[in-house]
């Protein structure tokens, strides 16, 4: 098999840097406003394969998670809903990184403050109620009183009705791209007044309904009807959570799974020679990041900290962790490709010496095992991984073990992490957020004290002023300096430590047609086209 190579998206370098195209009404999706009020047009007889019998009835879908829950401002549920059809945004982001209008027919900017998006006429929840401005004004307040991920990208944003198809957009700074905001995975429309606590009553605006669901193991879902764009061309969907990674590509190599979502990529052997299924290496636009404790003694010394940095050879932690199928980032902006200057900004290269140096300062000294100690308490640090990072952190563990710090490895569920953080029972944990989309919501949300991401508790006061200038810059080189500025000013801190792009591979069924990929994960697993050949 051809080996894999990893690659970043270097196309979405217009949009980071002028994000221009998202305030014009003109791009459109592929279906016109209007495609609901009619059916998909029937295939010709001669269009319909002979043996279409012994074609797939349904599109399965296996996942390293799915959704825990059917309430679209709970963690990450949105992302699943979105990833198979069954929620929308008001915007989207297509495979080139040009934000585009989805639910909305278009948005203009008014002023440097003020935005107008027009919503789509006919458009209607999976109940038949209006998709018009008080449902959606409904909708996005929800996600911004309820939902933490949401938060960064609708805090600035307030919402006002101008008529049933037009809202106005008033933005706390001036400058801010609100359909990329608006694009955000969390930002999904749904209906405020149904109970998203079971199938039967939650309401969404997707081509799929959802009709089954047992949470954390399967999704199902049929075509909806009376969907506003093009009708998808397979009528079920089965969304299964694969938590194994290994079981996972099992389930595509047996062709039992359709499409396979984050093939580990110590699994990639099992493909050798297998001609009926494609593996696709999507470039992506994040960080594979270590988040710090901050609240733990041994952390909140920022000399450790930058210690943990220093002794970590990324080339090695990319070719354990990632099979040579990423390549080492120093920050967490050096995943972006617009900002180049920030992959080996600050960390360069491994430098454990130095890191010695820094907890020989920070009164951090080696014993006689070999692990450092201060007042009489030795230098822990327990890392909690999940899904595919368990080489990763066994890496990890070997690396800081050489510099004196006794490092233990918990592999498990990803809910494992979150209760750990909801009780503050942590010390470092693993994950990936995307580095795409509007720089100050971004870090922010990262790095400002109230910033969703920031689980470690980070606080800095030239941070935050940094965040507020890059909020009130005006123009875009302007903003693009003081970006890679909080950039290294995190990086200098080490509240978090970047390390590399996580890989994203798919494995994909030659039988399947029109699959898409796309640099963000959770955008584009289905899509109306798909159709089995």
């Amino acid at each position: 098999m051809k080996k894999l190579l990893f690659s970043l998206l270097v196309s979405i370098l217009p949009v980071l840097t002028g994000c221009g195209a998202a305030s014009s009404p003109d791009p459109a999706p592929s279906a016109p406003a209007d495609a609901g009020s009619s059916a998909a047009p029937a295939p010709a007889a001669e269009d319909v394969p002979a043996d279409a019998a012994a074609l797939p009835q349904e599109l399965v879908v296996a996942g390293q998670e799915i959704a825990a829950s059917l309430d679209p401002v709970q963690p990450l549920t949105s992302s699943y809903l979105r990833a198979v059809g069954a929620a929308e945004a008001l915007f989207r982001v297509n495979k080139e990184g040009i934000v585009e209008p989805s639910l909305a027919e278009g948005a203009q900017p008014k002023d440097a403050s003020t935005w107008i998006i027009t919503l789509r006429s006919g458009v209607a929840f999976w109940s038949g109620k209006a998709v018009d401005a008080d449902a959606v004004i409904a909708s996005l307040e929800r996600s911004m009183a309820e939902d933490a991920q949401a938060q960064p990208f609708l805090k600035d944003l307030a919402f006002a009705k101008t008529d049933d198809r037009t809202i106005e957009v008033k933005t706390s700074v001036e400058h801010l791209d609100v359909p990329l905001n608006l694009s955000y995975y969390q930002t999904v429309i749904h209906n405020v007044e149904a109970a998203h606590d079971a199938v039967d009553t939650m309401d969404l605006t997707g081509m799929y309904k959802v009709v089954e669901f047992a949470p954390k193991q399967k999704m199902v879902l049929e075509a909806n009807d009376g969907y506003w764009g093009a009708k998808p061309v397979i009528r079920r969907v089965v969304h299964e959570e694969i938590a194994d990674g290994q079981t996972r590509a099992l389930s595509a190599v047996s062709g039992r799974s359709h499409v396979s979502i984050n093939i580990p990529v110590t699994s990639l052997a099992q493909f050798e020679g297998n001609e009926a299924v494609e593996l696709i290496a999507s470039p992506v636009a994040n960080t594979q990041t270590i988040y710090l404790n901050l609240d733990r003694p041994q952390l909140a010394d920022a000399k450790v900290r930058q210690a943990l940095t220093w002794a970590l050879d990324r080339e090695e932690l990319a070719l354990l962790g990632a099979e040579g199928q990423s390549e080492p980032v120093s920050t967490w902006l050096g995943s972006n490709p617009a900002f180049p200057e920030a992959k080996d900004a600050v960390y360069g290269k491994p430098d454990p010496a130095k890191a010695e140096q820094l907890l020989d300062e920070a009164g951090w000294l080696k014993a006689g095992d070999g692990i450092r100690h201060k007042d009489g308490e030795a230098l822990t640090l327990k890392l909690m991984t999940w899904g595919g990072d368990k080489a990763l952190g066994e890496a990890l563990q070997h690396q800081w073990t050489k510099i004196g710090v006794k490092a233990e490895v918990q592999h498990g569920d990803y809910s494992l992490i979150q209760t750990a953080r909801d009780s503050g029972e942590w010390d470092a944990s693993i994950e990936a957020w995307s580095t795409f989309g509007d720089m100050y919501s971004l870090l922010a949300g990262q790095f400002s004290p109230e910033g969703g991401g920031n689980y470690g508790g980070f606080r800095d006061d030239e941070t935050n002023r940094l965040l507020d200038e890059l909020r009130h810059a005006s123009d875009d080189a302007t903003r693009r300096e003081l970006a890679l500025r909080v950039n290294e000013r995190v990086a200098e801190l080490a509240p978090v430590i970047a390390l590399f792009p996580r890989p994203h591979i798919t494995a994909v069924s030659k039988r399947l047609v029109g699959f898409e990929e796309h640099f963000r994960q959770f955008e584009n697993i289905v899509n109306a086209d798909l159709r089995f050949e």
